[in-house]
């Protein structure tokens, strides 16, 4: 898979798949994307993101991608990655009584599914709007939904300081502090643990295990202090 590259056709009616020779010997680095398709000369077209001398080794950006995802499809994680994130899949179940109302109120909200994967992002604000808008749509209760529904600034569900039922905003806490939760216990080890496994010789490739288990604990722990505020 990581030896596919979509590009255009070359009567740009279509992506068509491509090997790219030598480019995509390149490793990853940190830093602004570089790398463009010419269509006019059909060809890749790559330019040094800075100064390389004789000899270096020449690397190029992936692009925005969080740890699981470089892992899985290129066999690496990196360390101090500000793309990085956790996917959470969120979905309203078809046994749930309310699932006709939560599902009207999804589609007027802008959502293609009632089950979505959203990222828990490694920042300050880990939750998107779009994450919390499910969740609340996910904790209503019958009267809440037909209110939204009717409203004509559902919008307003996606702002961290909408005025909703304090119910309603104590649900969507508690259900995703016991899910996050749920999320952590199910690790082998802790993160502490993991830290100091860190410090003590192993492969390569089960460093690079241990550094994305590290990495999805920390967003999991800071995404807990962050409701927890």
């Amino acid at each position: 898979m990581t030896r596919q590259n979509i590009i255009p056709s070359k009567n740009g009616t279509q992506m068509i798949h491509a090997l790219i020779p030598m480019w995509d010997m390149c490793n990853h680095e940190e830093g602004p994307i570089t790398t463009d398709f010419n269509v006019n000369s059909d060809t890749c077209d790559c330019y040094a993101k800075r100064d390389f001398k004789t000899g270096d080794q020449i690397f190029i950006n992936y692009g925005s991608r969080i740890n699981s995802d470089f892992f899985v499809h290129s066999g690496f994680v990196t360390e101090n990655n500000k793309d990085d994130g956790f996917k959470l899949r969120l979905g309203i179940s078809k046994s749930d009584p309310l699932c006709r109302e939560k599902t009207l109120l999804l589609e007027k909200l802008g959502f293609s599914s009632t089950t979505m994967t959203f990222l828990l992002q490694d920042s300050s604000e880990p939750i998107s709007d779009q994450m919390r808008a499910f969740l609340r749509v996910f904790s209503m209760r019958k009267s809440d939904l037909d209110h939204w529904i009717e409203s004509d600034k559902i919008l307003d569900l996606k702002h961290r300081d909408c005025s909703l039922d304090t119910v309603v905003e104590d649900n969507v806490k508690k259900f995703l502090l016991m899910r996050l939760r749920l999320l952590i216990a199910n690790y082998p080890t802790t993160l502490e643990e993991d830290l100091d496994l860190l410090s003590t010789t192993m492969s390569q490739t089960k460093k690079m295990i241990l550094q994305l288990r590290i990495s999805e604990k920390k967003i999991l722990k800071r995404t807990l202090e962050f409701i927890d505020q």
